[in-house]
């Protein structure tokens, strides 16, 4: 398969994921997501999908051209996975305030180093988590405990 045939199919499956990510948010809220408080507007919302699309299809051709795909399922699959890969790449990028170190805030000079100083980790210094809450027992659950 090319690279070019692998990027339409690619882009292809990464375009469906958005569609039904889209119908999705509007099935929940009723509302196109960019209209609700707080949020982004359209354009940000479509530059945001185009990125998607184009990481699923930049992604499909690489791989095609590698020779690791040869198949139009292959460039599909891998142009599916691109852009939820995106996704919680950057969700897992973003800082969580209040949650360790920030960038930039010198921290203790090391032993036998005196006078010098090294910036700490933009990394946080623990993982906040917040798991579903659990689900309410019910007169008919049958499950043993």
């Amino acid at each position: 398969m090319s690279a070019a045939g692998a990027a339409m199919w690619g882009l292809f499956a990464a375009l469906a994921l958005e569609c039904l990510d889209l119908l999705g948010a509007l099935r929940r809220a009723g509302r196109p997501p960019w209209r609700g408080a707080g949020e982004p507007g359209v354009v940000p919302y479509a530059i945001s999908a185009a990125v998607r699309c184009l990481t699923g299809a930049g992604l499909a051709a690489a791989a095609a051209g590698a020779g690791e795909v040869t198949t139009a399922g292959g460039a599909a699959a891998v142009g599916l996975a691109a852009p939820l890969l995106l996704t919680h790449l950057v969700r897992l990028a973003r800082p969580v305030v209040g949650a360790g170190v920030s960038a930039g805030t010198p921290a203790a000079a090391p032993t036998g180093s005196p006078g010098s100083t090294l910036l700490a980790s933009a990394r946080p210094s623990r993982l906040r988590v917040k798991l579903p809450a659990a689900r309410k027992k019910t007169g008919d659950d049958h499950r043993a405990d």
